[in-house]
C-alpha cells in the first residue's frame, strides 16, 4: 500500500469514491488544524451526518438549549492536544504494524474529549448511572478524513466484513480492530488505500460482490459472497 496525497482524495474519485468523500477530504485538508470551535463543529456535523454516525446518538438534551453538541464538541478539541498528537506523524506516513499503538493512541484520546464533552454538554449527566457512549466508530472516521493514509474506518460492516476473512478473530476495541487491519497491510494491491480496503470489508459485510462502484475506484477484485477471501489473501 503506497502513501497517497491530499490531491489523490480530494480530486481523484477512484481514490476518494463518493463525491460527498471528495468534499470532507478537502474540508478536512483546508481546516485541518483545531484551533477554531466554529470550524471543529462544522467538521463533526458534517463528517457525522454523512456517516450516520453522530456523537448526538445517546446524548439526550443539552443542558444550554442555545448550545448545540457539535459545538461543545468543538470547543472540547480546540481546548486539547490533538493538533499536538496528530502533528507527531507525517502526512506521508502510512498505516502499518509499527505505527498501530500511535494510532490507537490518538484515537483513544479523541474518544476520550468526546465523552468529556457530551457529559458537560448533556442533561442526562445528572443521573449518576449515566454514562455517555464512546463513539469510536464516529472517531475513526473523524481522524480517518484528517489522516486518511493513517487511520482505518471501524464500523459495523467493516467489522462484520473483518469478522468473515478472520473468524478466529477477537476484538473489542479500535486498537484490536487496527491489529487486525495489520495483518492484511503487506498483502493488499499496492495502488490500494485504506479507503479500498473499508470498502472490501463493507462489501464484504454486507455480503455482496464486492465491485468499487461506491467506493475508492481503484483496482480490485470481485469477492463472492460465498468466497472466504480475495486469492490475494491467502
Amino acid at each position: 500500500m503506497r502513501s497517497h496525497t491530499w490531491e489523490h482524495y480530494c480530486n481523484d474519485r477512484r481514490c476518494a469514491g463518493t463525491f460527498e468523500n471528495q468534499i470532507l477530504y478537502a474540508t478536512c485538508r483546508d481546516n485541518f488544524t483545531h484551533t477554531s470551535p466554529y470550524v471543529i463543529a462544522g467538521k463533526i456535523t458534517a463528517i457525522g451526518r454523512i456517516y450516520a454516525a453522530s456523537p448526538e446518538r445517546g446524548a439526550g438534551k443539552g443542558k444550554n438549549l442555545r448550545v448545540g453538541l457539535s459545538d461543545a464538541i468543538g470547543i472540547q478539541l480546540a481546548q486539547s492536544k490533538l493538533d499536538e498528537k496528530l502533528s507527531l506523524i507525517c502526512f506521508e506516513e502510512k498505516f502499518s504494524a509499527k505505527l498501530i499503538d500511535s494510532v490507537a493512541e490518538i484515537h483513544t484520546h479523541l474518544v476520550g474529549e468526546i465523552r468529556d464533552a457530551i457529559f458537560r454538554w448533556s442533561e442526562l449527566a445528572s443521573d449518576q448511572n449515566w454514562k455517555p457512549r464512546s463513539h469510536r466508530s464516529f472517531a475513526s472516521k473523524y481522524l480517518h478524513f484528517h489522516r486518511p493514509n493513517l487511520f482505518p474506518i471501524m464500523d459495523s460492516l467493516a467489522r462484520a466484513g473483518l469478522s468473515k476473512l478472520e473468524p478466529k478473530a477477537g476484538w473489542g476495541d479500535y486498537k484490536q480492530f487496527c491489529v487486525a487491519i495489520g495483518e492484511y497491510i503487506d498483502k493488499i494491491p499496492p495502488d490500494w488505500t485504506l479507503r479500498s480496503l473499508d470498502t472490501m470489508l463493507v462489501s464484504i459485510g454486507r455480503g455482496h460482490s464486492g465491485n468499487q462502484s461506491a467506493g475508492c475506484g481503484c483496482n480490485v477484485v470481485h469477492i463472492n459472497s460465498s468466497a472466504e477471501r480475495p486469492d490475494w489473501l491467502v
